[in-house]
């Protein structure tokens, strides 16, 4: 049991711990791992392995929503609510096993690609084949992310834009909006949502690829978590001629491996790579507002970058 709330997110910081197996309340030590729209520590009780805490803090998930991420994942393989001072009304902790593994996953290495397809495959064949009762997660498709998204409908979002990087989203929202609307039930499901390498780890042994951070988990395409993937690779790799090429080949190789891809996924592959472009709009534009080092460090370039790119 976690109780209290802890003070500022930004400093390492400490909980006060109990649980049926060691019933003697303790201070538990917490170090700050990331603070942007969740607050996520790493918290180490006394005499057992380290947990991860994420703290939902201004527009993060609300509890409902969690226990049916905390759902999904334990169909995969505690949340509890607290207050935080100064933050109106209260936020939403969940805690979870720390998992260890390697970030930053050596794409380009032999067999690398293959494992990433094949890690997102198996979510998604879980996905296909295994039911979860009151799942209330977002729906991620054209509606959710642009025309009732942060970027298309904050004037502080088209003011970070431009008004030609405005008009530009608008226009991609008009073409590709149809082409969102194809597919079938098949298609379908349970996704990550938020499906970039980063959010992909070499586990220990480096045999296989685990997927952490469901924070922003929902129902949509398929599609749309191949096309975060692919374009989170594109970035880094697109300028050194071949090696993208290389590696999306061995990429659906590896998927196609465990399940078939989603249907026409040739022609259909930029509207969802242009509609995770608008996911990110969505989050960085927002995210520049509240939070003071997105805004003076990488958020405007990731802006100009989509619009550019648009």
């Amino acid at each position: 049991m976690v109780q209290g709330g802890p003070p500022s997110p930004h400093a390492s910081t400490a909980f006060r711990w109990s649980s049926p197996t060691s019933p003697a309340t303790a201070t538990v030590p917490l170090q700050v791992q990331q603070y942007e729209d969740n607050a996520v520590w790493r918290v180490t009780p006394p005499g057992g392995a380290p947990f991860v805490a994420r703290l939902s803090v201004r527009d993060g998930r609300p509890a409902h929503q969690q226990r049916s991420e905390m759902r999904w994942l334990e169909s995969l393989a505690t949340s509890c609510t607290v207050a935080v001072p100064g933050h109106d009304g209260p936020s939403t902790l969940a805690l979870l096993h720390w998992v260890p593994g390697i970030v930053e996953l050596p794409y380009q290495e032999p067999g690398m690609a293959e494992q990433m397809g094949i890690a997102t495959a198996q979510l998604h064949h879980n996905s296909a084949t295994v039911e979860i009762a009151d799942l209330d997660r977002p729906v991620w498709d054209a509606e959710t992310i642009l025309l009732k998204g942060h970027a298309l409908n904050d004037p502080a979002a088209h003011q970070q834009m431009g008004t030609e990087g405005t008009a530009a989203l608008w226009e991609v929202t008009e073409r590709i909006t149809p082409a969102l609307q194809e597919g079938g039930d098949s298609d379908r499901g349970r996704i990550h949502g938020d499906l970039h390498r980063e959010n992909m780890i070499l586990m220990p042994g480096g045999g296989s690829v685990g997927v952490i951070d469901f924070d922003d988990c929902g129902t949509g395409n398929y599609l749309l978590d191949i096309a975060t993937v692919l374009g989170s690779i594109h970035r880094i790799a697109h300028k050194t001629p071949g090696t993208y090429e290389s590696f999306a080949h061995a990429y659906l190789a590896g998927y196609t491996s465990v399940r078939p891809l989603p249907a026409d996924f040739d022609r259909l592959l930029e509207p969802y790579l242009l509609l995770r472009d608008g996911f990110v709009l969505n989050f960085v534009t927002a995210a520049v507002l509240a939070n003071e080092a997105v805004a003076t460090t990488w958020g405007p370039g990731r802006i100009a970058g989509i619009v550019a790119s648009m």
